[in-house]
């Protein structure tokens, strides 16, 4: 069994412990805040590091941690710990490169979970998804506070920028962001327009001027529409009704006509996330696999999501 320690609070940590007691891989030695002040020194550097990467042979860092520190990180991945992060973290391209480096040299898994790539739903769509041409994304989200765009961007959006990058399958050829204030001096609705190399397209719309509990990704390809809604936990396929002597084997009830359109409603493959992740996570380390979503998609989303930030705040100071 892999000795484990939760990056996180108290409360945080307890959480954790039944997920991990329904597995037979990881033993639960203790948890650390690196939120909490009396772990750190004055240069905000978390303390014991060394004694902590002896402590464990795992670290999992929960979604809630504010202040993670880079360098502590860097200590434990030279350490030979493995780590699993509850989400995406890093958001400075820099810290993410150093980390994949360190992680490359020292072979260790570092393993991204409970993003939306690795969700019952878009596991379920990905098996249909093929070369889409156009992507929109629609969110509701809370507006940014002055000065913290950058960090509204990355904890609103960065799951988002994973999938779109994922699915094209194609290098960035042109972003553009535009904020738009509807209803004040905070921008209420940012607006993305992202163009591929092999020309398909991308446009977010995310703030509070979409309508409340809105998550939905909306994937264009030849012939085909895929309706991701993650707020329902829906997918909805649409195929045009044109050739109405090909032989079905749908069920009645999963097929309707809608404007021309047939549209299907696919059963989403249900599975328990963390479980799964756990599992998933246990066996990239015993196998030395790469993970599903690991450091090269935490610096790809980085950079990524640094380069609508600086597009947006280069015309938009304010913000």
């Amino acid at each position: 069994m892999y000795k484990t320690v939760i990056l996180g609070s108290q409360r945080k940590s307890e959480q954790w412990l039944p997920e991990l007691d329904r597995s037979s891989d990881f033993r639960f030695t203790g948890f650390y805040d690196p939120d909490d002040s009396a772990n750190a020194d004055p240069l905000g550097q978390l303390m014991y590091g060394m004694e902590l990467a002896q402590s464990a042979d795992v670290f999992i860092v929960d979604r809630h941690v504010r202040k993670l520190d880079p360098s502590f990180l860097h200590h434990i991945t030279r350490s030979g710990c493995h780590v699993l992060f509850d989400g995406y973290h890093l958001q400075e391209c820099d810290e993410a490169s150093e980390l994949l480096k360190l992680q490359t040299e020292g072979r260790n898994c570092i393993h991204i979970g409970n993003v939306l790539y690795n969700q019952p739903l878009f596991t379920t769509a990905n098996q249909y998804i093929r070369k889409p041409r156009l992507i929109r994304i629609e969110k509701h989200c809370t507006v940014p506070q002055n000065g913290h765009f950058k960090s509204w961007f990355y904890k609103n959006l960065a799951e988002e920028m994973d999938i779109l990058l994922r699915i094209s399958q194609s290098n960035v050829r042109h972003i553009t962001a535009r904020p738009l204030f509807l209803f004040g001096d905070k921008p209420d609705l940012l607006n993305i327009h992202i163009e591929f190399d092999n020309d398909s397209i991308c446009n977010i719309a995310a703030g509070r001027a979409i309508k409340p509990g809105t998550h939905r990704f909306r994937i264009f390809q030849q012939d085909k529409l895929y309706d991701l809604n993650f707020t329902q936990n829906r997918l909805l396929e649409y195929r045009q009704t044109d050739n109405r002597d090909q032989l079905s084997f749908l069920e009645d009830d999963e097929v309707s006509s809608v404007a021309g359109f047939t549209e299907i409603e696919r059963p989403v493959m249900p599975f328990d996330v963390w479980k799964t992740e756990l599992r998933n996570f246990s066996e990239n380390i015993s196998k030395s696999l790469t993970p599903i979503s690991s450091m090269e998609e935490m610096v790809q989303v980085s950079l990524a999501c640094q380069s609508v930030t600086d597009k947006v705040q280069r015309r938009y100071m304010e913000v």
